[in-house]
């Protein structure tokens, strides 16, 4: 076993551990997230796990970095889903966010078309779109094997977004070396881009482009676990109420705040370990490739 996935396996050992602390099995209640049981490595991550993350990123980081929050739009699985399914996209507008009046939409694309099976599917990629700019920025870590999946969710989002087309771009994408990864990368990509568009604000310089090795599943999974034990460490095993769950996408830097439900439960333990830096996943990449999606 590599020093990394030891690290992984440590951290998801003391999740386990709280786990059997609990009798109803549920190691954290994140506002409308609270089933985290396959973080380790080669387990394949379900809607739950990306809309934790993407909660935990919407919360920690868009609503607390930047000084435009209003510009990143974070959508869920179940709305990407729902819009890829959906036969009119315009009968959507009232239960997705304003989608023509934001300028980044990130969209975990998955080739689930079972609309009987919300969490079916064999593997996760990640669009982003640039409203502005009516440009998809295309990432897959299994060579383009989602591409049908993320034009068609393109094609629909051309309707919300009142644009003729959006051109995407297919980006080189470091790979996945198993089958299950392709979750974990996806939001580890996310993490990324996202840091560059926060980035940019002060910048004003905004590459698409993911280095090669920038992305490791095993340091992903590290890095969740890890985030999952600091939040029960300084909020208990209960995070937010019910009426912070939705969050306005008007709102200004600095309006959100975390805050812990009732618990009287406290951390037992937290062990503290480093995220492995080293990781030698490894990582190919594929050319650009260039396609455009009219409405």
């Amino acid at each position: 076993m590599t020093t990394s996935k030891r690290r992984t396996f440590k951290l998801f050992t003391t999740l386990l551990r709280l786990l059997r602390m609990r009798s109803n099995d549920i190691i954290l209640e994140y506002y409308d997230v609270s089933d985290f049981d396959n973080l380790r490595d080669d387990q394949w991550f379900n809607d739950n796990n990306l809309t934790f993350w993407y909660e935990y990123l919407e919360r920690s980081e868009v609503y607390t970095s930047m000084e435009h929050p209003e510009d990143i739009i974070l959508l869920r699985p179940s709305m990407v889903f729902l819009l890829a399914q959906s036969p009119n996209p315009l009968d959507l507008k009232g239960v997705l966010p304003l989608l023509n009046s934001t300028r980044f939409i990130f969209l975990p694309i998955n080739n689930n078309a079972n609309v009987d099976l919300a969490e079916g599917g064999s593997h996760w990629s990640l669009l982003v779109v640039d409203t502005k700019k009516k440009t998809g920025y295309y990432y897959d870590t299994l060579e383009d094997i989602n591409i049908q999946e993320a034009e068609i969710v393109a094609k629909k989002l051309t309707k919300l977004l009142e644009c003729s087309k959006l051109t995407l771009y297919s980006m080189p994408t470091p790979q996945q070396a198993n089958g299950s990864d392709c979750g974990v990368m996806v939001c580890m990509l996310t993490s990324h881009v996202l840091q560059k568009i926060v980035d940019s604000e002060s910048s004003g310089d905004l590459d698409m482009h993911i280095a090669e090795n920038a992305i490791s599943p095993s340091r992903g999974r590290q890095l969740m676990s890890y985030t999952i034990l600091e939040l029960i460490s300084k909020y208990g095993r209960k995070v937010g109420e019910n009426k912070d769950i939705e969050i306005s996408p008007t709102r200004k830097k600095g309006d959100q705040s975390i805050s812990s439900g009732e618990s009287s439960e406290t951390t037992e333990t937290t062990e503290t370990t480093e995220l492995d830096e080293s990781s030698g996943d490894s990582a190919v990449q594929i050319p650009v490739k260039i396609r455009t999606t009219h409405r």
